[in-house]
């Protein structure tokens, strides 16, 4: 069944606290139909910001830049791997006494990594941050326009 119905269908068994018996339904504020109604509303509003194209935005943004930054990371370590594994003689390099290539890319590997966490906060409280506000007061304005109370 198409709409609501199936939501309900799909949500019935699966609150449940831990320690709450095998057969006890979870009671909140009126036993079982206040749960699954609860979850019916609960997930219909997950259904219908899924498709808010708002919503849509900051999921691609999020992929997007974690993807950069994931792929930057395994670039530069993989190289740092390969050429520690095929190049030794360029990684075995002097560059000062007895500091190396291979010690100045294997330390560089910690500086890009505190670098990239630096610009994924950077990026996100520019970019993600405020749609996700956005998103976040316009799901509560909507909550309170529908008479929930929303934490």
């Amino acid at each position: 069944m198409f709409g609501g119905m199936a939501v309900v269908e799909y949500m019935e068994g699966t609150s449940r606290r831990r320690g709450d018996g095998a057969g006890e339904p979870f009671r909140a504020g009126g036993g079982r139909a206040a749960r699954v109604r609860a979850e019916a509303d609960m997930a219909h509003a997950c259904e219908r910001m899924s498709v808010d194209p708002r919503f849509v935005k900051l999921r691609r943004r999020f992929a997007l830049q974690a993807g950069a930054l994931v792929g930057t990371f395994l670039f530069s370590y993989l190289s740092y791997l390969l050429l520690s594994a095929y190049a030794r003689d360029f990684m075995s390099v002097q560059i000062v006494d007895s500091v190396n290539v291979a010690l100045v890319m294997g330390v560089g590997q910690f500086l890009l990594t505190f670098v990239l966490a630096w610009a994924f906060g950077r990026f996100s409280v520019r970019s993600i941050d405020p749609l996700a506000e956005e998103i976040r007061d316009h799901a509560r304005a909507e909550d309170t326009a529908d008479g929930r109370v929303v934490g």
